[in-house]
């Protein structure tokens, strides 16, 4: 019988547990941890965040804005809103020094900025500008650059809406009294043709425009002098108008220098008086006449006086800054020129400015404070 050979046992090896040191174990909760808690402190407010600027309404272009802008507290805080807000802070041309003012106004562009930038440098206050932003139009503020500084914002305003029914951008009166003429002045600054001339600005006793010339009988009376440039403004207005027949207008005066202005004036208040003498005619070196860019038109065979009634004057009103020249004086706006409506006194700026003037239905006066000054 055979013997059976012993099964050799294998040893079996255990293998010794590897034990994480527990400094590493807390080092890994630790860092675990932490990102949990930057998750919750930034994932967490950022959706309430969102949430709490949607509610207001902002679009998710908007939101990024105002987080770009950092007006997030700003806005949250007084809970600021408005639906051209909203449309604003899509755009890239969004400006946050403007914020509340885009709050107060159905739209904001540039002319409104413009026109807000010289309220604030004429120190009205913020809040009085966006008080005049949210409850006037556009024409019905630009007169305060004229005007002297007016101190009661809400009567102004109460008596633009009481002048609601009969004001619009081609008219515009008042009850109250907002400007002493000849109070404050200063120089005007003669350099070119868009120079001011009114009773804030005035020509030296000495000045005289160096390029004067005189102007042909085929387009003025005997006698009359103008800046070379407006007066071949002048020949090119009239030679369209008269498309090579008889001349239909011609200038009536032009040029006058100061004396001659000092004999005029004082003609006049010693006729009626000095109030009525400032309604139609410049004190001597406020008159637009020195600057030699200036024109009193007629038409042929009608006294100036009529110059309104005929057509002549109607081509004018849809020609004339075609060639370089604005009516000055428009009927309804004498609050804001300071004088009585001539129909017949034209003023040359250049073809570029008399159209923007022309296209903007603002008095040269405005324009001027507002764009130029």
């Amino acid at each position: 019988m055979a013997t059976k050979t012993p099964v050799k046992k294998r040893k079996v090896v255990r293998r010794k547990r590897r034990r994480i040191r527990k400094s590493v174990l807390y080092g890994l909760i630790g860092i675990v941890a932490a990102i949990v808690l930057v998750f919750v402190l930034t994932t967490i407010p950022k959706l309430s965040t969102d949430s709490k600027l949607k509610g207001l309404g902002y679009s998710k272009e908007s939101i990024a804005m105002i987080k770009k802008q950092k007006l997030t507290k700003t806005i949250l805080n007084d809970k600021l809103y408005s639906d051209n807000l909203n449309a604003a802070l899509a755009s890239e041309s969004f400006n946050k020094d403007y914020l509340k003012l885009y709050l107060v106004t159905d739209s904001l562009n540039s002319d409104d900025t413009q026109l807000y930038e010289r309220l604030r440098a004429r120190n009205y206050p913020e809040d009085s500008c966006l008080k005049l932003f949210e409850k006037l139009n556009f024409w019905e503020i630009t007169p305060l650059l004229v005007f002297d500084y007016v101190s009661d914002v809400e009567a102004y305003i109460q008596d633009c809406t009481d002048h609601r029914d009969v004001n619009s951008e081609n008219h515009f009166e008042l009850s109250g009294k907002y400007v002493n003429w000849y109070d404050s002045t200063s120089a005007s600054d003669a350099k070119d043709v868009s120079m001011i001339v009114n009773k804030r600005y005035y020509l030296g006793e000495s000045y005289a425009p160096e390029d004067l010339v005189q102007l042909s009988l085929t387009y003025a009376a005997k006698d009359c002098y103008l800046r070379q440039e407006a007066a071949d403004a002048l020949a090119a207005m009239c030679d369209e108008l008269n498309g090579g027949g008889k001349p239909k207008m011609y200038a009536s005066s032009s040029y006058r220098d100061y004396q001659y202005q000092v004999d005029l004036y004082n003609g006049y208040v010693n006729s009626k008086g000095e109030e009525w003498a400032d309604s139609i005619s410049a004190r001597p070196g406020f008159s637009e006449h020195q600057t030699g860019l200036t024109v009193d038109m007629a038409a042929t065979g009608a006294q100036l006086s009529k110059f309104a009634d005929t057509d002549a004057f109607v081509w004018m009103q849809q020609n004339a800054h075609r060639f370089g020249w604005i009516l000055r004086y428009p009927e309804g706006k004498e609050i804001i020129t300071g004088y009585s409506y001539e129909a017949w006194h034209y003023r040359y700026l250049g073809v570029e400015l008399a159209t923007k003037v022309h296209d903007s239905g603002l008095t040269y006066d405005e324009y001027y404070e507002l764009y130029l000054r």
